[in-house]
């Protein structure tokens, strides 16, 4: 049967086993805690970071909105001149169909003003050969008599024919030159970097 003693001196090795195993749980607890901290830090920088990040995002997509809407009105000043451009092209287009058909018609009268011109010349001078010959005294008198005419005809005109109406003037379109919402834009100015987080410090 063991003595008193070793009994005690067994459960003082168990207090002293108890103890250390204490003072090594406290240093880890401490050093646990250590880690967590550095840890925290760590989770503040990224935090410091995404916020950069984030704030840059929202910069670059404002500055891409408002550089787009400078385009969509360029591109509207753009269709604008291009649409005019049209117009003036169909305007160009009546003229020439106008002066086409002008043309056709002047060319077509006039070979059929030359075909009786000269069958009409041709009877004339026929005629006019017999009618000398046979009437010399008629043609004398003829000749007198149109000099007359002709002195009557400058000092009282006859009435002109009417012109043959010309077509239709062909529309001209009147450029308006587009308003361009110019506002001055510039690109936002370049965003401020985030405070430096301190990094933690290894624990030791």
């Amino acid at each position: 049967m063991p003595s008193i003693q070793d009994v005690a001196d067994q459960i003082n090795a168990k207090l002293d086993s108890i103890s250390v195993k204490t003072a090594e749980t406290a240093v880890n607890t401490n050093n646990t805690t250590n880690e967590v901290k550095a840890v925290g830090s760590k989770i503040d920088v990224s935090n410091a970071l995404l916020g950069q990040i984030n704030f840059d995002i929202k910069d670059g997509f404002s500055n891409i909105g408002q550089g787009v809407s400078q385009l969509i009105n360029l591109s509207k000043a753009s269709l604008a001149v291009q649409i005019h451009q049209t117009r003036q092209n169909d305007t160009i287009i009546c003229l020439l169909e106008n002066s086409n058909e002008m043309l056709c018609g002047i060319t077509r009268k006039l070979t059929r003003q030359l075909e009786l011109s000269e069958a009409s010349l041709t009877s004339l001078l026929r005629i006019e050969g017999i009618e000398e010959r046979v009437h010399s005294d008629a043609a004398a008198d003829y000749d007198r008599h149109l000099a007359i005419e002709e002195r009557m005809e400058e000092c009282c005109p006859h009435p002109e024919e009417p012109v043959e109406p010309c077509p239709e003037a062909c529309s001209k379109p009147k450029f308006e030159p587009p308003r361009v919402d110019d506002k001055g834009w510039k690109p936002l100015p370049q965003p401020k970097q985030p405070k430096p987080v301190d990094k933690p410090q290894e624990p030791h």
